[in-house]
């Protein structure tokens, strides 16, 4: 498949445009328009003072010292954040959690890969939760980006509100919201590597085929409304 920068296509946002990316899990894969890289320093930072916090805060857990828990507290959060990868594709946004090791590091322990699409036409809002605040018994200042994609299937469960996707601590989280909204609207981020073929083209010509009904639509309904006109006004025999 042949790729061509997106400067070129046909619609290119000049004011949308996806910021370089230093992730290369999804490099070569068919249909890759962008990756947005996680920063990973921030999310191993916050999540390993929150659990120390946890730990503390909860005397029960203190058990766990036993079996070394804590000795692995640190690397388990690490092993976790840098086993995420996000990246736009032409068929949706795609989540990626690959293959990690998790407790204490043995084999037998490892976490399987998991993985998560969510198309363009299914996306019902996608918006950034800023950081603010403070967390775990507020000696934690927040200070990663949440970016919340939500479907039709979102919406109040038993734990709250839930999304359809939930990544935190996006490096570029705005500029991955303005992505999304830019090609659900059929248009090619600056910046953006476009596989070329039918789907590009389709993405292209999305808002240009939406006018061209409008239009269409608009003729045939001025056209009814002259054609009744006239007939209201022609004479009765002419009838």
């Amino acid at each position: 498949m042949e790729y061509v920068d997106a400067s070129q296509a046909t619609r290119v946002v000049g004011d949308v445009v996806a910021p370089p990316s230093t992730d290369t899990y999804f490099q070569g894969e068919p249909g890759l328009i962008a990756t947005f890289d996680l920063d990973y320093d921030s999310i191993i930072d916050f999540n390993t003072k929150v659990a120390w916090a946890a730990f503390l805060c909860f005397p029960p857990s203190w058990i766990s010292t036993l079996c070394c828990v804590p000795c692995y507290l640190q690397t388990n959060v690490e092993w976790k954040a840098r086993s995420q990868h996000v990246a736009l594709t032409r068929d949706g946004i795609r989540y990626v959690r690959e293959k990690r090791k998790t407790l204490c590091g043995a084999s037998w322990q490892d976490q399987g890969k998991e993985s998560k699409a969510v198309p363009y036409d299914k996306i019902t809002d996608c918006d950034v939760q800023e950081p603010a605040g403070a967390a775990c018994c507020c000696c934690i200042n927040r200070v990663l980006y949440d970016v919340h994609v939500d479907t039709a299937s979102s919406g109040p469960g038993k734990e709250g509100n839930t999304h359809e996707l939930e990544l935190s601590g996006l490096r570029f989280a705005n500029e991955f919201k303005l992505a999304v909204w830019a090609i659900k609207r059929g248009e090619v981020p600056a910046n953006a590597s476009m596989p070329m073929g039918p789907r590009a083209q389709q993405l292209g010509a999305a808002p240009l085929q939406d006018q061209m009904s409008t239009h269409l639509l608009t003729e045939i309904r001025d056209e009814l409304r002259q054609l009744n006109a006239t007939m209201h006004q022609a004479p009765p025999q002419a009838k």
